[in-house]
Order: structure tokens, then C-alpha cells, then sequence
């Protein structure tokens, strides 16, 4: 029985497993699943496969709304590729992957994977890889999950995929629902915040103490999930980043956004915690991990060092994992912020403050963002 994290090796490059839930009739009605063809880096080096999108060079499918079978020909995937990433999704990111109970994987040399998802409140999970390694190919157990859904994991690899049902597709005007997230200033008139928050949003409205505006994006980055938005009717007081920029390790950070929206009242939040590493999963460079506690509705939070400067932007967590939280480091918000021709307000001054400080300074730098269709 393999547990997260577990490998062992295959016998031979065209494995076949299966894959049921506790939920059944769930594939294909609500739930699916997607298997990504990556190199060792996670760059995407072909089109995903979907239940309703095979890709017959290298896969095939069969069972049926309870049992999901496949047969892999990995000495057949796409030229670069050297791992296959397993992903269970919701459709279009409708609620998360809870309800389907248990997991349960079974691959046709015996092994197996239990898996129970029902505290689990991402839509979307890569629950196993294949990969190569020193000419043999193995299977690795995984309980990586994504918040926002498989197109926002796409998207952060790189390569973009459908996670609509086939036969309901969405409207035109992109995501269905609202979605909520935090900004804050960086002019006058404009606030940053990530690019999954307002996706496929086609009203995205702004409110503070100071009333409610509506806003508009100007650039999105959907690679680094940073979006630009210009609020119309507001004088806004941006932040202010750190001159030299960046984070070492170990040092402290406060965040501060509006998580939980509706539920956990509707002012900002405050946490804390510190630099844990100084890159994201699979050593991506633009991010860095903190352990300040964040919670949906975070993203877009700013990350403030002790003297209340900006170093980063809270866009993603590992669900389940202990403080595994990760934001934009500043310097590419900076470089961004400069190709988007807005002037950077940095700060010099390195004066230690108290979180309750930077809370207080920085409040009307703050926004709730509301997007929907």
C-alpha cells in the first residue's frame, strides 16, 4: 500500500491502472481526469490528456463513470517528456474534490493508493506521477492539490487546459460564480493582485473603508499570476517596496488581506510567520515559501517584511501540508510594476515596526476584490 510521497517501479513502459472514488458515477458528470506529460522541471511538453480528449500516441481509456481505466505507452509520450502528472478535477472549478470520499488507485503489477480526500478543499489534485529515472520508470504516490481549480495549475506550468465539461460548456464571459481576493495600491489609480482571482471575470468591482469602486484589468501575467487593475473614481495611496528587494531566509513577514470573505468578518486579517525557503515547488525561482497563515481569499494579499515594505504576493498554498504557503517574490512584481509604466514607491528606511504597525499604515493600501459573472 503506497502513502504520499511512496515510490516503487514499474515493470514495464505501458502500465495500466485504474482509478474509482467513493462518490460513484463521479467521472464524467462531475469530476475527470487529466494526465500532463512534463519534463523533470514540470515545463508541459505536450497537450494534456481528458476523458473527452484522449491522446492516442501515448494513451487510451476505458472503464466508466465508477472505475476509470487507462493504459500508458510511456516510451511514446511527446519528444521531452520524462514524467506523466495524474490530476482528479472538478469541472470548471465547481466546489471542491471532498465529496468524492476516498481515492483509490490500482496499478496492474499489484500495487496500490488509498487515498481519503474529504477534508480536501481544492478542485483540483495531482494524486500520482510516472516518471523516469536512470532508464526506469517509476510511479510516485502524490496529494498535491490546486485551490483554484486545473486550468489555474495549467496555467502556472504554463500551458493551458480546458477544465469544462464537454456538454455543458461555460458562458462566453469566461468563469461562472464570483471569486473573491485581496489588492492593494501601487499608484494612484491602479492595484495588483493575482491574475487567478478576476480570470475569465467579467465584472470585477473593489471596496475598502472608503467606499466601492469598480475596476478594470490593465495586464495580466496569467504565467506569474499577476494581474494589474485600474479603479476608476478612487485616489489610492500605494504601498511601498523595499529598496534592495527580496528576502533572506529566516526573515519575519506579516501578512495582511481579507480571507474567508462573508465568513470570517469583513475586515482585513492580519498573520504572521517568516521565510521558510526561498523558491516555490520544483525550485521555481519567482516564488518564495513563508509560514504565515493565509486562507481563500488571501490571494493578492502584500507580504510585508519587519520595517512594512512590500517582498512579495500571496498567490498559492499546499492544502494539508504544514505552512506550505507561497507568494511572488518583489522583484518580479517591481518588473512588472515597470514594464506596466508605474512608478515604484521603494523605501529605504529599514525601522523595525510591530505587525499591529504595518496593519494600521498599510490599511489604506487595501482592497477586497469581487469579480463575477
Amino acid at each position: 500500500m503506497l502513502t504520499p510521497g511512496a515510490n516503487i517501479p514499474i515493470s514495464s513502459p505501458n502500465p495500466s491502472w485504474t482509478l474509482e472514488t467513493s462518490l460513484h458515477d463521479a467521472f464524467g458528470t462531475t469530476a475527470a481526469i487529466a494526465l500532463i506529460p512534463v519534463d523533470d522541471k514540470r515545463s508541459p511538453k505536450g497537450s494534456a490528456a481528458l476523458l473527452h480528449q484522449e491522446q492516442t500516441a501515448w494513451m487510451c481509456w476505458n472503464g466508466d463513470r465508477a472505475k476509470v481505466g487507462c493504459d500508458l505507452r510511456l516510451d511514446c509520450l511527446p519528444a521531452g517528456s520524462d514524467r506523466v502528472l495524474l490530476v482528479l478535477y472538478r469541472y470548471s472549478n465547481l466546489g471542491p474534490i471532498s465529496p468524492l470520499g476516498t481515492l483509490r488507485l490500482r496499478l496492474d503489477g499489484g500495487a496500490s493508493y488509498d487515498l481519503d480526500i474529504s477534508a480536501h478543499g481544492e478542485s483540483a489534485l495531482i494524486f500520482g506521477e510516472f516518471y523516469l529515472r536512470a532508464g526506469q520508470w517509476k510511479f510516485r504516490a502524490l496529494a498535491e492539490g490546486s485551490a483554484y481549480g486545473l486550468a489555474a495549475l495549467g496555467r502556472r506550468m504554463g500551458v493551458d487546459i480546458d477544465e469544462t465539461h464537454p456538454d455543458r460548456p461555460e458562458p462566453s464571459t469566461g468563469r461562472s460564480g464570483t471569486a473573491t481576493g485581496t489588492g492593494f495600491a501601487v499608484s494612484s489609480n491602479a492595484l495588483l493582485t493575482c491574475a487567478h482571482v478576476i480570470e475569465g471575470m467579467s465584472h470585477i468591482e473593489v471596496n475598502s473603508f472608503t467606499g466601492r469602486h469598480r475596476a478594470q484589468p490593465v495586464m495580466v501575467d496569467p504565467s506569474n499570476d499577476i494581474a494589474l487593475l485600474r479603479v476608476e473614481g478612487a485616489q489610492l495611496q500605494p504601498v511601498r517596496f523595499a529598496a534592495r528587494g527580496g528576502s533572506a531566509l529566516g526573515d519575519p513577514v506579516t501578512a495582511v488581506g481579507f480571507p474567508m470573505s462573508g465568513f470570517a468578518g469583513g475586515g482585513a486579517h492580519v498573520t504572521q510567520g517568516g521565510v521558510s525557503a526561498l523558491f516555490g515547488v520544483r525550485n521555481d525561482a519567482s516564488l518564495l515559501q513563508f509560514t504565515a497563515a493565509i486562507q481563500p481569499g488571501s490571494s493578492g494579499s502584500p507580504l510585508f517584511d519587519a520595517a512594512g515594505r512590500v517582498v512579495g504576493m500571496v498567490t498559492s498554498t499546499v492544502p494539508d501540508a504544514q505552512s506550505m504557503n507561497f507568494a511572488v517574490k518583489s522583484q518580479l512584481l517591481c518588473a512588472f510594476l515597470e514594464a506596466c509604466h508605474i512608478g515604484i514607491d521603494h523605501a529605504d528606511s529599514a525601522l523595525a515596526q510591530t505587525p499591529a504597525q504595518i496593519a494600521r499604515d498599510v490599511q489604506p493600501s487595501l482592497w477586497k476584490i469581487e469579480a463575477r459573472n
